[in-house]
């Protein structure tokens, strides 16, 4: 075997290493951000169960799927990882749906306009990176990556939970945000030598939303808009 194809071996067994590491840490951090506020602080003004489950099943669903989309790529099981990919759109959509009606819910219970601003952009980020990949799953690098700042995107709130569990101020968020990039850049560098184009697209979705946040989220003219769409808080 020449050194060419043994490099591309190695390269494909580090990707499949990283995108499976990568999932569990997605997982890890959900449960501690959403389970370790539920332990240690009692949540009184939550949307109701029924806003809140469906959401919560979807969430938990797509971290879940990313995860076994990594194994089985590992596994050599493509089919199925293509069956499993196709049947992905439902629970998008669902996703999609149901963080709409508790960022909905949110608002009517707290009035929190800011917050409104930060869960519908990680949706609307998250919404254009999966649809990207989808249109580019004949590309695998460029998909797995963008796949991955899909899921990367989602991870604020569980992020925000995490750094309230600690007491720390919520603006550390950022900082976890970008500490969940990073491995993505030093894993391109690592295996081809630059940062790939779908980790650069990745990171300005990141970027752009975090550069825009503040600005947008805290303005006045933001909370006149989401009260035109949700009404007046309770």
């Amino acid at each position: 075997m020449g050194r060419y194809h043994r490099g591309v071996l190695l390269r494909a067994e580090s990707d499949r290493r990283f995108y499976w590491r990568s999932s569990l840490g997605l997982i890890a951090f959900i449960v501690l951000g959403f389970g370790g506020r539920a332990l240690t602080q009692h949540e009184e003004d939550a949307p109701a169960l029924a806003v809140l489950a469906p959401h919560i099943v979807c969430i938990v669903g797509w971290y879940l799927l990313f995860a076994v989309q990594a194994f089985l790529i590992g596994k050599g099981r493509h089919q199925l990882h293509r069956r499993l990919g196709r049947a992905s759109v439902v629970l998008v959509i669902g996703l999609l749906v149901s963080g709409v009606l508790v960022t909905s819910a949110n608002f009517r219970l707290k009035g929190d306009a800011p917050l409104v601003f930060f869960n519908l952009l990680n949706l609307a980020q998250f919404a254009v990176l999966y649809v990207w990949a989808v249109l580019r799953v004949r590309d695998p690098a460029l998909h797995k990556r963008l796949l991955l700042f899909a899921s990367i995107a989602m991870m604020p709130p569980a992020l925000v939970r995490l750094i309230q569990t600690f007491g720390l101020p919520e603006v550390a968020t950022v900082g976890l945000i970008v500490g969940w990039c990073v491995p993505s850049v030093l894993h391109d560098r690592a295996t081809l030598g630059r940062v790939h184009r779908g980790t650069w697209i990745g990171l300005a979705a990141i970027g752009i939303g975090l550069a825009i946040g503040g600005p947008i989220g805290f303005s006045a003219g933001w909370r006149e808009l989401v009260v035109a769409w949700f009404g007046e808080p309770a």
